[in-house]
């Protein structure tokens, strides 16, 4: 979707007419455009007299200019906006930055550089941050892009910004996944967890606004969450495009007793695959440590019912099947071999298919 611009200041209303914006691309909006002879709303900048409203809250044009940037893009006021739509900001003399938050959402921009922090993630948005009257200023396509939320910009030069419709599709936009913990990252407050590998999986962002429960619907915390578990999670579809895709749980259904000592695992690949006692398969597995404690390399004995999963499809994968080569994440407990290197028993295998 192309950014907000204004093209010249004669058809600037005829612009802004036929230039509206929805977080939802089914629905859309038809403005007649005004003549190119009728009057318009200047400002100082030459261009609409923009106001902002939030909400069907509106702000003051002189106490919160709107300009037409050099590039002309439409360019807000980022404080008053975020602090109406419920962030929390910080601003970061040293490094000219801003880092705004609101639940897990953590936001980051710094004046001059068109690099927006969402999620982990680097938006370009073709226009930078300006620092102009002391006041911080982003594209008006900041809302929709990186924000995402709704936008529509009338012929009059009215802005609205709609939080609320966008957190109501929010709620009906979700989705539930099924599958194994296949990491766990803390951080101060909250973390991430890893759902089912890589190429299928997902990552979750865990906020205190995330409900953790057990199958009988008892109260759990973050910290009983454990590699290899498996889980139901309710999450958004509004997603950061890495690699696997981010987003935020908003309601995880642990669907295992934890385990009395804390799960290791291992990422990596099978090196070697061998048949030990009867019904049992050794796996020697090369990558890197999911935890303190674990391995970088570990040999697991595979017996005939450990649970041995597809990451495609979260469905069973005979251990006879396994190869040279496939990529896994192998669980086991703590009691290991002293050996090098260290023998253990799986207590899980969860393979990329």
């Amino acid at each position: 979707m192309k950014p907000f611009k204004v093209l010249g200041t004669v058809l600037a209303g005829a612009l802004l007419a036929t230039n509206v914006v929805s977080a939802a691309p089914s629905e859309s909006a038809t403005v007649k455009p005004l003549p190119i002879s009728a009057p318009t709303p200047q400002d100082s900048y030459g261009g609409l007299k923009f106001v902002l409203v939030i909400d069907g809250k509106g702000f003051s044009p002189e106490e919160n200019p709107i300009y037409v940037g050099a590039k002309n893009e439409i360019m807000i006021p980022i404080r008053v906006a975020a602090e109406a739509l419920g962030y929390k900001l910080t601003w970061k003399p040293d490094t000219r930055s801003l880092e705004m938050v609101q639940g897990n959402q953590w936001l980051t921009l710094r004046i001059g550089q068109d690099q927006y922090g969402f999620a982990k993630m680097l938006v370009p948005l073709e226009v930078a941050p300006e620092l102009t009257n002391e006041k911080t200023y982003v594209p008006l396509s900041y809302f929709e892009k990186v924000m995402k939320i709704q936008v529509k910009v009338d012929a009059a030069g009215t802005i609205n910004l709609h939080s609320k419709k966008q957190e109501n599709g929010e709620q009906a936009a979700s989705t539930t996944k099924q599958g194994t913990v296949t990491s766990i990252t803390y951080r101060d407050k909250g973390g991430e967890i890893g759902l089912n590998g890589y190429g299928h999986g997902v990552r979750l962002n865990i906020s205190d606004e995330t409900e953790i429960v057990s199958d009988t619907n008892q109260k759990l915390t973050f910290a009983d969450l454990q590699l290899g578990m498996s889980i139901e999670a309710q999450h958004s579809l509004v997603m950061a495009m890495s690699m696997p895709p981010m987003t935020h749980a908003k309601k995880i259904i642990v669907k295992q007793s934890p385990a009395a000592q804390q799960t290791l695992g291992t990422a990596g690949e099978i090196e070697e695959i061998t048949s030990a006692a009867e019904g049992t398969t050794r796996l020697t597995i090369k990558g890197n440590k999911l935890s303190d404690g674990s391995q970088d390399t570990i040999v697991l004995n595979v017996a005939g019912d450990t649970p041995v999963i597809g990451t495609k499809d979260n469905q069973p994968v005979a251990a006879n099947q396994l190869k040279k080569g496939d990529k896994v994440y192998a669980f086991y407990g703590p009691i290991l071999t002293k050996s090098l290197p260290p023998i253990g028993q799986a207590v899980k295998i969860v393979v990329e298919n």
